[in-house]
């Protein structure tokens, strides 16, 4: 990535990390904005750029790319990409409405 990572998540794997990162997005000549990602596996990288109608979107639209590329990957499919040692990537679409938000309950008294 030629642009300086804005945030970063990290995922686990069996003995390694993945990184998922992102650039804050940019103003491009089309009047859009554009979001650079990368995605660091132990083996590999992966990278590519969306574009929004502003900086919100094109940064939410980087995590939903993201999602979907951690999601369609073979550890994401085998059970073994987490984070916080949990399935839920807390990435879009499911973002906000996993189990890492579910307020559990409390105990009848």
């Amino acid at each position: 990535m030629s642009v300086a990572t804005f945030v970063e998540r990290i995922f686990d794997l069996p003995g390694a990390r993945v990184r998922a990162q992102f650039c804050q997005p940019v103003a491009v000549a089309t009047a859009e904005f554009a979001c650079h990602w990368r995605i660091v596996w132990p083996d590999r990288e992966e990278a590519g750029r969306v574009f929004g109608e502003d900086g919100v979107q094109a940064l939410m639209l980087a995590l939903r790319r993201v999602s979907d590329v951690l999601m369609q990957s073979e550890p994401y499919k085998a059970g073994n990409l987490t984070l916080w040692g949990q399935r839920d990537l807390d990435l879009p679409p499911g973002w906000g409405a996993g189990p890492l938000y579910t307020i559990p309950h409390p105990p009848a008294s």
